[in-house]
């Protein structure tokens, strides 16, 4: 006796199953709920205020350009106006040959590289009088063709100074400063005194 083979139509074996249309339907009905659970659960515990309430990103630091205040001037060649430190209001001007410190009357100088040494300096006025130092006083004189007039005549920037400030050395007499006694400048020797620093700082302003 042969046995017959069961009716393809009678059993699910060989055959693919279907996922009911109702399925997905219920999936994401699912989904969508959990979804909502969850959002009402962090909104109860404040959440959204929080996130309405957090705090602007802080803004982005000023540039450069937009610091406040100016860069001091720097002592350089060109024509200058020469004041004490801080005192913008009181000028180097001249009282008869001498140098002097004054309210009034600024004196445009002439700034060039030095007559002694080319990497120092040397102030001359508009009708040609040079500021030199002659026993140990400073005041303004005509060139002379001479070593000594070249060397009085010439000035170092000192070293290790901020920028702004200008202290300046004698060439021929380096241990000297020029620093000012009341409104009479001299070359001085140092004397350690932070008076005598601010005695002898000046800076530069345009005419």
């Amino acid at each position: 006796m042969i046995d017959q083979a069961p009716d393809p139509a009678g059993t699910v074996y060989g055959q693919a199953r279907r996922t009911p249309p109702v399925m997905p339907v219920v999936v994401g009905v699912a989904a969508v709920a959990v979804a909502g659970v969850g959002f009402v659960a962090w909104n109860s515990t404040g959440g959204a205020d929080r996130a309405e309430s957090a705090p602007p990103p802080p803004p982005p630091p000023p540039s450069a350009t937009a610091s406040s205040g100016s860069v001091p001037a720097q002592l350089a060649a060109g024509t200058w106006v020469v004041s004490p430190l801080g005192d913008p209001g009181t000028y180097l001007t001249t009282g008869g040959d001498f140098a002097e410190l004054s309210t009034i009357d600024p004196l445009p100088l002439t700034v060039v590289p030095g007559l002694a040494d080319d990497s120092c300096y040397t102030f001359h006025t508009e009708d040609g009088r040079y500021l030199r130092h002659y026993d140990f006083r400073l005041r303004f004189d005509v060139a002379e063709d001479s070593d000594l007039f070249r060397a009085d005549a010439t000035f170092c920037q000192e070293a290790g100074t901020a920028i702004g400030t200008v202290r300046l050395r004698s060439k021929n007499y380096p241990e000297y400063l020029v620093h000012r006694r009341g409104e009479q400048l001299y070359i001085d020797r140092p004397d350690g005194s932070a008076g005598f620093v601010t005695a002898s700082s000046f800076m530069v302003q345009e005419p």
